[in-house]
């Protein structure tokens, strides 16, 4: 059963809508999880580390698709809403030339300096050349990254998640079998990771491409519309994703230098495997708020104020429950999730088991902070969205690095997202407020 943005739905129905969207986006992260896996277990727990250390830069180019892809969605929709049909088109066609001709900006830029870009980021020469190795390749070809996730927000918005779903899927199957061919197989070693990674990409590159093309009777290509507005509006509500995104990967880099300080490349290692973990919630909750931010830009443009009301108080409580089940779920499973990473009875293997029992902590909060981030972006409000990213994300995660490992040390270290999810949720509650007075939706 297929649903329209237009459409009213039961909260049922917003789950079914919004169901491709957070597969999707899982396995979308899970990429990069297949990457971790293989690399710790036939290249080893340094080239994981290198991996870590490289991933924040390519994680700045994705936070600013993701920024398009989210803020662009969401203009778009909002005139769709309208009845602006060939506006909504125009634009969105020049969303797509900005993120193209970004792209390759990007790649021809950061070529030359790939070396100096992993010393930056704190990669010491134990870890220089795995970090060298699996950036430069990521950076060349970012602009399949870059589209993956510019085509999923959009084919949601154009009523299509099944399909963003299905490519993504069997990208995901391609990246899982390349990365068995190209590192058990063909011994490439981290290059054949991020060799795996950029052709899975170019699946839902490709395929959203090929679908906008095709696509005549709903959203796509027209000559573009070249305006100040569409940019400015663009990156305004898509900049809490573009600050969140950005906060994470500088958080990273804070954490993984204060790792090598205590604990050295093993901590290193342990912190990435809880990334992963981390970036399988994110993405789950990510991919809801995805599915259902085109529904509520389309029907807030559509002024219909009292089904919005009741649509985001029944989202709210469903991504509640879903934070509770999720923490529960992973307490659970914690030993199994390590041992996938690193082998039983190893120095790694005890750091990551004691440090991911009290990083899950944070996924108590963090469904909702990412859920009341991207609600704001969908209401077009991207100055609030963007100060709750940026709070979550760095403020409140640079305060408790210095300040809980100053008391505690490793064990602060691991405490320092999960308190800085909390102390997000109480900035959330407070901007609900803003709700109630300028759009009396809570």
């Amino acid at each position: 059963m297929s649903y329209s943005i237009s459409k009213k739905m039961s909260l049922k129905e917003l789950l079914i809508f919004s169901f491709p969207s957070v597969i999707t986006v899982v396995f979308m992260s899970f990429y990069t999880i297949v990457d971790g896996f293989f690399i710790a277990r036939y290249v080893g727990s340094d080239a994981l580390s290198g991996l870590n250390i490289a991933y924040p830069c390519y994680g700045v180019v994705i936070a600013a698709a993701i920024m398009f892809g989210t803020g662009g969605s969401a203009y778009v929709s909002h005139q769709m809403g309208q009845g602006k049909t060939l506006l909504a088109n125009q634009s969105f066609t020049f969303i797509l030339l900005m993120v193209i001709c970004f792209s390759l900006l990007v790649s021809c830029i950061t070529y030359p300096f790939i070396n100096e870009i992993c010393v930056l980021l704190g990669a010491e020469e134990s870890l220089l050349g795995y970090a060298y190795d699996y950036l430069l390749i990521l950076m060349i070809f970012c602009i399949l990254g870059v589209l993956q996730f510019f085509f999923t927000c959009f084919l949601v918005t154009a009523s299509q998640p099944k399909l963003s779903f299905w490519l993504s899927l069997f990208a995901g199957i391609i990246n899982i079998l390349l990365d068995y061919l190209f590192i058990v197989i063909f011994k490439w070693g981290i290059k054949g990771a991020a060799y795996a990674t950029i052709i899975g990409c170019a699946v839902p590159s490709l395929g959203g491409l090929i679908f906008f093309l095709m696509n005549r009777k709903g959203l796509t290509y027209a000559f573009p519309n070249c305006s100040w507005e569409v940019i400015i509006k663009t990156l305004g509500n898509g900049s809490s994703e573009m600050v969140a995104n950005l906060s994470i990967s500088f958080s990273t880099i804070l954490i993984n230098r204060a790792m090598m300080k205590y604990l050295g490349s093993d901590g290193v290692a342990a912190f990435t495997a809880a990334l992963y973990c981390d970036y399988l919630m994110i993405s789950a909750f990510f991919g809801f708020a995805v599915g259902i931010a085109p529904h509520i830009s389309y029907h807030f443009g559509a002024k219909n104020i009292l089904y919005l009301k009741n649509c985001i108080k029944k989202c709210l409580l469903f991504v509640s429950i879903s934070s509770v089940f999720v923490f529960l779920l992973f307490l659970v499973l914690k030993n199994t999730i390590v041992s996938i990473f690193f082998q039983q009875g190893t120095h790694v293997f005890f750091v990551a088991e004691t440090g991911l029992f009290f990083f899950a902590f944070s996924f108590l909060f963090k469904g909702i902070n990412l859920y009341g981030s991207a609600l704001f972006t969908a209401l077009g409000n991207g100055k609030i969205s963007a100060f709750l990213a940026f709070m979550r994300t760095f403020v409140f995660i640079l305060i408790n690095i210095y300040v809980l490992s100053f008391f505690w040390q490793e064990t602060g270290l691991w405490f320092a997202i999960p308190l800085a999810e909390a102390m997000a949720v109480f900035v959330f509650l407070f901007c609900k407020r803003i709700l109630r007075k300028e759009y009396q939706l809570a």
